[in-house]
């Protein structure tokens, strides 16, 4: 007898509601069901040939945790701090979640927002570029010889020149003081439509010193290297770089949340070393805690863009409330009897989870800066 004859003996959908399998024998491995579920294969005894909507369904809930735990599983990390992870620990992996898949549902539906409604500029220049980009390294450059005290100094006793100078409008507008703008040109040289061309009183010494060079045209531009600008940039680029990474850590936080949950397990590990418990237990303890984080940082994220409240508010909201969370949840799995102690292992694990994440961004740096000089 083959699968569609089986599969004609018994109405699908009522027995498949009814929780009886709609054949007799496993389609993958052959083996005689007992449940809905092989016990052999674990392959779900489903129609192989469902609709289009109910193979969507079947993707979604694979894939995304959208089953009849997922609310269950929601409501006992916003109300009960720690629970799912003794629940979890303890062996009861099906009650709810898996707090990965958690994460992972999460960290989708906060980037399919973010991209769809974010306005927030990208980064497109990468770190190495950062240095020899026509509209990037004029503005480090002014940037880098008015924060130096004595070349600043310098420049106040300096005669001033009036010339052409290619520079972007940013940049002009940005040093006043040193570009003073007498006026702008118009459709002056094509083969600098990307900057802008103004006449320019500037300080003689940035001539002289070759930071603004005139290669034998009328127009002068900011020298592309420069051994006095380069001294001055390499401080100027690690803040130039601090504030690139910034923008993304805003951009993908909740996706390095996640994947620097090892890091806060680790924190968490070290702080209970006297607990002789598997890894595994202190990192489930921080997917938990990473998954509340990302469901706080949804709620925020869509309150803020749909009320528009002050974002200093939300950002003190957000940090106190996953303080306090973090607080409650350590007291309920490893500080049973004091608040006290819960309190100052928060706070510990916080300070060492931000000091190893603070490490390994600084190596990060530490490789773009020299990349980029």
């Amino acid at each position: 007898m083959d699968i569609s004859t089986k599969m004609e003996e018994q109405p699908t959908e009522n027995i498949q509601e009814k929780g009886v399998a709609p054949y007799e024998k496993c389609l993958n491995c052959g083996t005689k069901l007992q449940g809905m579920y092989c016990h052999k294969c674990g392959q779900h005894a489903s129609n192989p040939t469902p609709k289009v909507w109910e193979f969507i369904l079947e993707y979604m809930n694979n894939a995304f945790i959208w089953d009849q735990n997922f609310f269950s599983t929601i409501w006992q990390l916003l109300r009960r701090p720690g629970y799912l992870t003794k629940v979890f620990n303890a062996g009861k992996f099906v009650a709810y979640e898996n707090p990965l898949k958690l994460n992972m549902f999460f960290l989708f539906v906060f980037i399919s927002i973010f991209l769809l409604f974010s306005d927030i500029e990208k980064t497109d220049e990468s770190f190495d570029n950062v240095a020899n980009n026509e509209l990037v390294r004029p503005g480090l450059s002014m940037k880098a010889i008015t924060e130096n005290e004595d070349y600043a100094k310098k420049m106040e006793g300096s005669a001033r020149d009036t010339v052409k100078l290619a520079v972007p409008l940013f940049t002009a507008e940005k040093y006043p003081q040193i570009l003073s703008i007498i006026r702008p040109l118009t459709n002056y040289g094509e083969e600098e439509e990307r900057l802008d061309t103004f006449v320019v009183a500037i300080p003689r010494v940035l001539i002289q010193d070759k930071i603004i060079t005139n290669e034998g045209g009328e127009v002068y531009a900011f020298s592309e290297r420069n051994e006095k600008v380069d001294n001055m940039l390499s401080l100027g680029m690690v803040g130039t770089i601090l504030e690139k990474m910034a923008q993304i850590l805003a951009q993908y936080f909740p996706m390095i949340i996640l994947l620097t949950s090892p890091l806060l397990a680790f924190a968490v590990q070290l702080l209970q070393r006297k607990r002789k418990e598997p890894t595994i237990n202190f990192f489930i303890f921080a997917l938990h805690y990473t998954a509340l984080v990302e469901f706080l940082l949804l709620v925020i994220y869509v309150l803020y863009l749909t009320l528009q409240p002050s974002l200093d508010i939300l950002q003190w909201v957000m940090g106190l409330g996953s303080c306090l969370y973090l607080t409650v949840a350590v007291r309920n799995v490893y500080e049973k009897n004091s608040w006290m102690k819960s309190i100052v292992m928060a706070l510990l694990i916080n300070l060492i989870y931000l000091l190893i994440c603070a490490l390994i961004l600084f190596e990060i740096l530490m490789v773009a800066t020299f990349l980029s000089i």
